[in-house]
């Protein structure tokens, strides 16, 4: 028999827990209260630095709290990876990932981290695609003539990259596979030197990110011959994608978003999701990423947990057929 004070005492208890459902999560509501530090695994400068310095800019001026860029470069992104790992699982401290985290996995065997497992996705920030380019005295006029003439002369056609394992790398690694071409891979130390290489003629080509080439491109330094994305880019948009000319299955581009240690509260993995997809994607900032050739990202943190296993699976199976290894 339930008595009248077992009654009162079920429905205070059915009220208190409804008002709690109901309530914003505290964690969220107070976050956050103190300076947030944001891990990029590159040196100032760059793509990388700027936009998520963007990201940065938004979050301290909407939340009126510090959130700070600290710069981490070197060993493949490993020492930036390992030290948000390490870090508490508050909020407070969060890593701005790029593709590395999709291709480290197939490139070392003693990783200090399995990223699956440690971070957790908060949100996609911008995506990179890159173009294939050569000097304008190549006689390489289409894609079509770069197969042909890589075909023509295995291992005589070299490109440039930033060493084993970098977007312009693997790019043209994938573009060797699906073409049925090879080509001779000369790594430098640093972006600069790889451009320079193709910009004297001292390689035949790279795979560069869009936005650093385009100056060239405009200039009449370099001639494009396909942009690595699946689709044309507003920036170049009279420059076909390679999967248009012939080679379907290609696609290769490079992303950069916010991740966080594992067991960072969830109320704060969302909150930092909707003000970081409401920042990058106000009109004036995807304009001038758009201008740029970057893509702006978007979605839930499903939405680039889901985004990062396509990309790990894509570039795992390049690695893998190509038998590239960055040691360790």
């Amino acid at each position: 028999m339930v008595t009248g004070g077992t009654m009162h005492r079920f429905l205070g208890a059915l009220l208190s827990a409804l008002a709690l459902l109901q309530a914003p999560p505290v964690l969220a509501q107070a976050y956050p209260d103190r300076p947030v530090k944001i891990i990029v695994p590159f040196a100032p400068g760059g793509i990388a630095d700027g936009s998520a310095r963007v990201i940065a800019n938004h979050l301290s001026e909407t939340w009126g709290k510090p959130f700070l860029v600290e710069n981490r470069p070197g060993a493949a992104s490993i020492i930036a990876f390992t030290a948000v790992i390490k870090a508490p699982a508050d909020g407070y401290t969060l890593l701005y990932a790029n593709t590395n985290i999709a291709t480290n996995p197939g490139m070392y065997t003693n990783l200090p981290y399995d990223a699956e497992r440690d971070l957790v996705p908060v949100a996609l920030g911008v995506v990179t695609p890159g173009v294939i380019v050569v000097h304008p005295s190549s006689t390489a006029k289409t894609l079509s003539d770069l197969i042909a003439l890589a075909k023509e002369k295995p291992d005589q056609l070299t490109y440039s990259s930033v060493g084993v394992g970098s977007f312009p790398h693997l790019a043209m690694e994938q573009f060797q596979q699906v073409s049925g071409t090879k080509l001779t891979h000369v790594p430098y130390k640093g972006f600069a030197p790889a451009l320079t290489a193709v910009l004297g003629g001292e390689v035949t080509m790279l795979a560069s990110d869009l936005q650093t080439a385009l100056p060239h491109l405009k200039a009449g330094k370099l001639r494009a011959l396909a942009v690595t994305a699946a689709k044309r880019m507003v920036a170049l948009p009279d420059v076909a994608p390679v999967a248009d000319l012939g080679l379907p299955d290609y696609e290769a581009v490079g992303w950069l978003g916010i991740m966080a240690p594992v067991g960072t509260p969830r109320d704060i993995v969302l909150k930092l999701n909707a003000e970081i997809v409401r920042g990058l994607n106000q009109p004036q900032t995807v304009a001038r990423y758009v201008d740029n050739g970057v893509e702006v990202g978007a979605g839930s943190p499903e939405d680039f947990g889901i985004y990062i296993q396509r990309s790990r699976v894509r570039w795992s199976g390049v690695i893998r057929t190509g038998g590239i290894k960055g040691g360790g």
